[in-house]
């Protein structure tokens, strides 16, 4: 209820308080209240049923029927109970009420049965009155056009099936062109994401192990591998240093690492020097290295490798290859110093 609702329903009460009723040396209050006293045709209004009483003691409020002569009830509420202050609470009940028939109307008394002990009393409540106006009509004006009915807002209960059937046929759509444009590009309508790229000293190591278990030059297939090898090592620098050595002959490589000296040491400036310069003997002067040199040049390969690398090599997975390669440089490397001596 607004505060002006509450006002109304406390001047009514202040006035209708009359019944009253002794038990236990308590007061017992009754009373009915309008939530006002006039109302258009067709109107609702609140008809209020109100009690205080002790604690303790039974009171039956009265039964309306559907109708108090040309009042209408419409709806009836439960009774509703509050704690006041000591021992007394305050029980309601309301009423919505209307009425189709202009004039004053009579709302009757009431009686509320109180059981005290072994004795059943009654209370009779307040008559009230209810004054039902006409709307004016202007009968100079004549016979009028009904008026429109009001337009009510859409609300998103309305809205949610259409909404849904758009978002529907729109997703349709879009999987029906996306199919189209992927089978005329002879692509697959779905593809996994590509895997990221691993770094360029592991995708090195990798194919150099790959290399190593082939035994290429073991099968006189001497060309083969050092084709594999040298293209291992300059798929590695374009990667690792941004060189394009896959389209730069051994000379140019060589000739751009000495202008930028800082990108790698001298010893791997002469490990790559050795693998490139005997590949291409190999390959262009058709010369058939010894076996020691074949492992010496897959030895540097795995050396210039791990010293350029930008990443700390114990992170690497261990294989038992790594293992057979780093016997591989020991051997060649004791090797070497016996042809120097």
């Amino acid at each position: 209820m607004n505060r002006s609702f509450k006002l109304k329903y406390l001047l009514a009460f202040s006035a209708f308080f009359l019944s009253l009723l002794m038990a236990n040396g308590q007061e017992i209050k009754f009373g009915t209240a309008l939530q006002q006293d006039s109302i258009w045709l067709g109107d609702q209004i609140k008809l209020l049923f109100i009690v205080e009483q002790p604690t303790g003691t039974k009171i039956d409020f009265p039964q309306l029927p559907d109708s108090i002569q040309k009042i209408e009830i419409l709806q009836k509420s439960k009774i509703d109970t509050s704690k006041l202050e000591g021992t007394k609470i305050q029980l309601k009940q309301t009423y919505l009420i209307t009425c189709f028939d202009s004039g004053v109307h009579y709302i009757p008394s009431f009686y509320f049965k109180i059981k005290l002990g072994d004795r059943i009393d009654s209370a009779k409540t307040n008559d009230l009155r209810l004054y039902v106006k006409f709307p004016p009509v202007d009968l100079k004006r004549g016979p009028v056009d009904i008026k429109k009915p009001f337009a009510a807002p859409v609300t998103l209960k309305e809205i949610a099936p259409w909404l849904l059937g758009f978002i529907l046929i729109g997703a349709i759509l879009f999987l029906v062109i996306y199919a189209i444009s992927r089978i005329r590009r002879n692509k697959p309508l779905f593809q996994r994401p590509p895997k990221p790229k691993l770094p360029a000293h592991v995708i090195a190591l990798q194919e150099l192990d790959k290399l190593k278990s082939e035994q290429l030059w073991q099968q006189d297939k001497v060309k083969d591998y050092y084709t594999r090898l040298t293209d291992i090592v300059r798929v590695y620098i374009e990667d690792r240093f941004t060189i394009t050595a896959m389209e730069q002959t051994t000379f140019e490589i060589l000739a751009e690492f000495k202008v930028k000296e800082s990108l790698i040491e001298k010893k791997s400036f002469n490990e790559l020097r050795d693998i490139l310069e005997l590949a291409d003997f190999v390959k262009f002067a058709k010369f058939n290295p010894l076996p020691d040199e074949n492992h010496l040049m897959l030895a540097n390969a795995y050396l210039f490798v791990k010293e350029t690398t930008i990443e700390v090599v114990s992170e690497l997975p261990k294989t038992s290859e790594t293992d057979e390669k780093e016997d591989v440089i020991v051997d060649i490397s004791d090797k070497k110093e016996e042809s120097q001596l």
